[in-house]
């Protein structure tokens, strides 16, 4: 490769990486609209699948969210069907969390176009070819990773907000939330007693 092609191809490179990047957003934007996931839930239920079972606490740090976001997410995904939290074998008093068989199945159905498609698209490749490839990703994973703590570094801290401003903050969406699924168990309870009482009455008349 000349001076100049190696020029135009490290220029075109960034470009490139950002259509592979946005490409990929689309992709898991549409995979969590197929299973009812928002996009924080898709990248939770991936990492699972990525590391396996693991506590709220590591899948907190891995997703780069705070324990009380990743509780509220878990309790979501477990009412949804696709995650569960197990205690561990070893430690009784330690709880985990993991995928759901059924919804790690799911998952590999609806990846497996994309990976037939991969392993399609590999075959134009030598094997030297693939070996530069797989070592320029690994790379760019230790890249991404490395950027990540300087931009969190650049984050306000919390927008004026002191640290216990922050947990009344999570003190009052827990109040919240057991308050909206208290008033939704009172309103299947209130549908139930109608429907119990409209079927007495339709038989009194009947009679």
């Amino acid at each position: 490769m000349s001076h100049e092609d190696r020029k135009r191809s490290l220029e075109e490179l960034p470009r490139v990486l950002r259509a592979f990047l946005s490409a990929s957003d689309a992709f898991d934007e549409a995979l969590g609209k197929v299973l009812g996931l928002n996009p924080t839930d898709v990248r939770c239920v991936d990492l699972l699948d990525q590391y396996g079972t693991m506590t709220a606490g590591a899948l907190a740090e891995v997703a780069g969210l705070s324990t009380g976001a990743v509780t509220f997410l878990l309790d979501r995904l477990e009412r949804a069907g696709f995650v569960r939290r197990v205690r561990d074998a070893q430690d009784r008093r330690r709880v985990l969390v993991e995928l759901i068989p059924l919804a790690r199945q799911q998952i590999f159905e609806l990846h497996l176009g994309l990976a037939e498609a991969w392993r399609a698209s590999a075959q134009h490749f030598s094997s030297s070819d693939l070996r530069s490839i797989l070592s320029f990703l690994r790379e760019g994973a230790k890249l991404y990773e490395a950027q990540v703590p300087v931009l969190c570094a650049q984050v306000p801290s919390t927008n004026g907000l002191s640290v216990s401003d922050g947990r009344k903050a999570i003190k009052a969406a827990v109040k919240a939330q057991a308050k909206a699924e208290a008033l939704e168990k009172l309103e299947l309870t209130a549908r139930k007693l109608q429907k119990k009482a409209s079927e007495l009455q339709h038989k009194a008349g009947s009679r």
